[in-house]
Parts: structure tokens; C-alpha cells; sequence
């Protein structure tokens, strides 16, 4: 009897981490690209008691003085100055400066207007894109608060109406707060809170919260767990052959893969073998820059795409002129959204904030959002590179110059 009772609860163990985070939501509402901006002025101007912003990147533009992120700024002054609880958590940066001096400059206006302002720890970037308003409406994001990123970049986020899940992040934060040598914010109860009137809400299970190291055994199990279909979209996915040197000492194990990332781009080559229906999507860029005159060529995705192929993973590059900023990956049912990249830093060292929500309605616009994305791209090929294409585009464009000229 006491041998079942151990393997009962040997089983309840194993059982817990797949559903101890699973938290209840009203409803979730998409976000993708330019829905972001009224999506934050929306929840900003309506907020009753509370806004907390966790954010990377938050720069003012004084040339631009009507630009999305400069109003931002300013509608969390005004939240503040109709009694609404407002703290912001920046990035400070170690080895950016001019995303150091950037985000300092947008602490001191909102310092000026009476909002609280908290900066990460120095030495650890903290990269997550979240909004908590009311403790009941989460967005989390791939968004930074700059003008490319509301306006230019490919991105995809997510509100989540719970008051739990808005818990969570709050708890999040403190973590960061704490992190940074900062006393945790006390946890008390909001007057009044937001309701998703004007935001149209489709149904979910259910929600994790994948922050810092919990996103990759999650995702990983995700894929692990795939019965028919998976689709990623990666602003940044890299393959790793030797140990990176900003890599803390003694993090590696004797016998483990060098990085997550590698781990990952297996799990889906894996995937495909058993069947299941894996499709890639990668950021990539080949342009010309019509301010310089100079071509751009970005590569840094070329590496994890080859391996990919060689492993019968069908891989595709988004359209070369617009940068996919999404973090994006979808197996079945399930969506997972945020802010994490596929990048060593992102999955063992960073600050990344992302959420897994269990939904087929919310999956199938993921869905039809995977194919906007894949559809002005291109398909990677063995033997194709993106240099060459470099050359060959601008072999093109001096022919079309010298036509024009006779």
C-alpha cells in the first residue's frame, strides 16, 4: 500500500508543472502590428486605479512631438494627474549607450509629470514588453515604445483579461524590482478597474506565464507535445557552436547542449520526422537604403535556417524590407506570445516576459497572421544565401539606373 501511495505521488509530481501556472481568463483579445498604438492609448486614457509598464526600449522624439510613443508619455502624466497609480520599469544598459541616454530621457519627462520611474539592473537586460492596467488587463508584446516598432516592424501581441494573470506579472515585477536592489510594491486592491468594452474578446482555457527560464522547458514540451501543427515566427533565432563569452561562468553542465536555442531548432526538426506539419518563418533583410544609397544585408537568422532545411524544415524569410519583430510560436491550439527571442541571452541570462494561451479561436488568427507574414517573404533554399541575393539585386538595380539614363 505505501509503495502505491509513492508511485501516486511520484505521478502527481510529474503531473504539476504542466498545469501548476494554467490560470483562468474572461477573454483575449489579438494585438498584431499597427492595432498595438490604439490598443495602448485605449487602455491608458480608460484606466481607473493602476498602470504598471515594463518596457525596453521608451524613446521621445523632439523632432516628432506627435509621434505614438511621445503621447504615451504623456497620457501616463495625465493617468497620473487624475489619481491613477503609475510606475514604469526601464532597461539601462551596460553596453548601449544610446539606449541608456534614450530611456533616462524619457524616465526624467515622466519623473517631471509625477510618475514613478525604476531602472533593471545594470548588468541584465531586461527585455520584456508588458502593460498592467487595473490588475485585470495584461498586454504582453513584442512592441518596444519606438517609432519603428509601432509603426514600421512586423509585431504581435496579446491583452489578457484576468485578474490572475495580471497578478502573476505584478509578482514579475517585483521579482525585477528586487533584482535591481529595489524594495517589492506591496500588494493592495484596486478601486475600480477597466472593463474590455470596446475590445472584442474571444474565449481561452486557459494561460501560463512564460517569464525568464520558464519559457523554453514549457515551449519545448509544447513541441514535444505537438499532435498536428507548428508555426514559428523569429525575429532572432541562433544556432551556437561554441559557449558565448559573455556567458556566466558554470552555468553549462558537463553533457549539456550548449544552448536552448539549439535544443529548440532539434525539437522541430524532430517534430517534422513524426509527422507533424512545421513551418519557420525568419527576420532577413536585403535593401537599399534610399538615405545612403548603401545595401543592407541582414544574415544573422541564416545559420539556424540552413539547419532547419537540412532537416526537411520548410523555412521561410519575411518580406526583406520590413523587419519581423514578432516572437511568435503556435503548436495546435496553443499561441505563444511575447517578447523572447531565440538567442542565448534571451533564453538563460535576460528578462523576457511571454504568455502561453490555450484557445483554438485565438490560434486560428495566429494562424491567418503566420501566412500575412510568410506570404510577401520568401522560401529558403539549400544553397541559397542571402549575399548572393544581394548581388543579384544589385546587379538589377544599376541596370535599371543605367536604362533609365539612356
Amino acid at each position: 500500500m505505501r509503495h502505491k501511495l509513492m508511485l501516486l505521488a511520484g505521478a502527481l509530481l510529474i503531473a504539476i508543472p504542466a498545469t501548476l501556472f494554467c490560470l483562468p481568463a474572461d477573454g483575449v483579445t489579438p494585438v498584431n502590428n499597427r492595432d498595438y498604438v490604439s490598443s495602448v492609448h485605449k487602455l491608458i486614457g480608460e484606466a481607473k486605479s493602476r498602470i504598471r509598464v515594463m518596457t525596453y526600449q521608451a524613446w521621445y522624439y523632439e523632432d516628432y512631438p506627435n509621434s505614438d510613443s511621445n503621447r504615451f508619455l504623456e497620457e501616463l502624466i495625465k493617468a497620473k494627474k487624475r489619481g491613477v497609480d503609475v510606475l514604469v520599469f526601464l532597461e539601462t544598459s551596460n553596453w548601449d549607450q544610446n539606449l541608456e541616454g534614450r530611456n533616462r530621457d524619457y524616465a526624467k519627462r515622466l519623473e517631471k509629470g509625477g510618475v514613478t520611474v525604476y531602472f533593471d539592473h545594470s548588468e541584465i537586460t531586461s527585455h520584456e514588453k508588458v502593460l498592467i492596467v487595473d490588475d485585470y488587463a495584461t498586454l504582453v508584446a513584442s512592441n518596444n515604445w519606438s517609432h519603428f516598432s509601432l509603426w514600421m516592424n512586423n509585431e504581435v501581441g496579446v491583452i489578457v483579461w484576468s485578474e490572475e494573470v495580471a497578478g502573476g506579472f505584478n509578482g514579475y515585477l517585483n521579482e525585477l524590482l528586487e533584482q535591481a536592489g529595489e524594495k517589492a510594491i506591496p500588494p493592495s486592491p484596486v478601486r475600480d478597474r477597466i472593463e474590455p468594452c470596446d475590445f472584442k474578446l474571444f474565449p481561452a482555457e486557459d494561460v501560463q506565464l512564460l517569464t525568464n527560464r520558464k519559457y523554453f522547458p514549457i515551449l519545448r514540451k509544447a513541441f514535444q507535445n505537438a499532435k498536428k501543427s507548428i508555426r514559428v515566427i523569429q525575429r532572432s533565432a541562433n544556432y551556437y557552436t561554441m559557449f558565448p563569452s559573455y556567458a556566466k561562468k558554470g552555468e553549462r553542465k558537463p553533457g549539456e547542449p550548449i544552448s536552448h536555442t539549439n535544443v529548440l531548432l532539434r525539437e522541430l526538426i524532430e517534430a517534422k520526422k513524426r509527422g507533424i506539419d512545421v513551418q519557420v518563418v525568419l527576420d532577413a533583410e536585403v535593401r537599399k537604403r534610399k538615405s545612403t544609397g548603401q545595401w543592407r544585408v541582414n544574415n544573422q537568422n541564416e545559420d539556424f535556417a540552413m539547419r532547419l532545411m537540412a532537416g526537411n524544415v520548410p523555412v521561410f524569410y519575411d518580406s526583406l524590407t520590413t523587419q519581423t519583430h514578432t516572437k511568435m510560436a503556435l503548436v495546435d491550439d496553443m499561441s505563444i506570445i511575447g517578447s523572447t527571442n531565440w538567442t542565448f541571452n534571451a533564453l538563460h541570462q535576460g528578462n523576457e516576459a511571454s504568455v502561453l494561451i490555450k484557445s483554438p479561436q485565438l490560434a486560428a488568427i495566429y494562424q491567418e497572421y503566420f501566412d500575412e507574414v510568410k506570404k510577401p517573404g520568401l522560401e529558403a533554399k539549400p544553397g541559397f544565401d542571402l549575399f548572393s541575393l544581394k548581388q543579384e539585386m544589385e546587379k538589377r538595380d544599376k541596370k535599371t539606373r543605367g536604362d533609365m539614363l539612356n
